[in-house]
């Protein structure tokens, strides 16, 4: 199994260090992960490189290491900073949610994403959520223009209007954080299971169910998707998929 969206670091009052990370995907048999930091947050650039770093150190052929870019980072030098570390970067990512004004289609910043990630050629992760400003729907021109780009729509919120961006643009995938199994049923059953990357947004889990023990919840979560999907499309969603899409960065 491959989970394209997991992370480390600062989550409000829990805090997920590299090995305790690892441990928790040992123990749910996850063979490689797409890993960002929830420390950027804060702002703490040393913090972050060396979580990132650390996780590198101990696992380098699991790790896929997913730069997080704020709006910040392209004035106080934090982006340099990143790209200069010696982190083979697979992937950038944006949160619109948090920084709605900033990652507006058309804007500045969003520009100069697109023009770095065009540079050093990685897809770019788009959060995107329930609120207007950062519904699914709101890319669909922008991603269709920058057809060379590879974009994943992380959480692929709405539903349905991720399904009509994954339809009319081919250089778009979705992941599966935090996506309700009927989403991911009805993803399937629009003919889009290679377009699906599992991704579980652990351990952000820990915050919102604090009573649930989380690998009994992850691995409850893996089987409910087996049981409601055939099997070529559940190997397709939680292996092939991610397999080819990171092998190819």
């Amino acid at each position: 199994m491959i989970d394209s969206h997991v992370h480390v670091g600062q989550f409000y009052d829990i805090y997920t260090s590299p090995v305790q990370l690892l441990k928790f995907l040992d123990d749910v048999k996850v063979e490689r992960f797409a890993v960002s930091s929830t420390t950027i947050c804060e702002g703490n650039y040393k913090k972050v490189l060396r979580e990132m770093k650390e996780l590198v150190s101990i696992d380098r052929e699991r790790t896929i290491p997913i730069l997080w870019i704020t709006p910040a980072m392209f004035s106080d030098g934090g982006l340099k900073r990143f790209l200069d570390s010696g982190i083979q970067w697979k992937c950038l990512k944006i949160h619109p949610q948090l920084h709605p004004d900033a990652w507006m289609p058309g804007t500045e910043n969003i520009r100069k994403v697109i023009s770095l990630a065009r540079q050093i050629e990685l897809p770019l992760l788009i959060h995107t959520g329930d609120f207007p400003f950062c519904h699914a729907g709101l890319y669909e021109q922008f991603v269709s223009e920058n057809s060379d780009i590879t974009f994943i729509l992380a959480h692929g919120r709405p539903i349905i209007e991720s399904i009509e961006v994954l339809k009319s643009c081919p250089n778009v995938y979705v992941d599966t954080a935090f996506m309700p199994v009927e989403d991911i049923v009805q993803l399937c059953d629009s003919g889009l299971e290679k377009r699906i990357l599992w991704g579980t947004d652990y351990p952000t889990p820990r915050y919102f169910f604090r009573n649930r023990e989380m690998v009994e919840y992850y691995l409850e979560l893996v089987g409910s998707l087996q049981a409601r999907i055939k099997s070529d499309q559940y190997i397709s969603i939680t292996n092939n998929n991610a397999k080819d899409f990171w092998n190819s960065k």
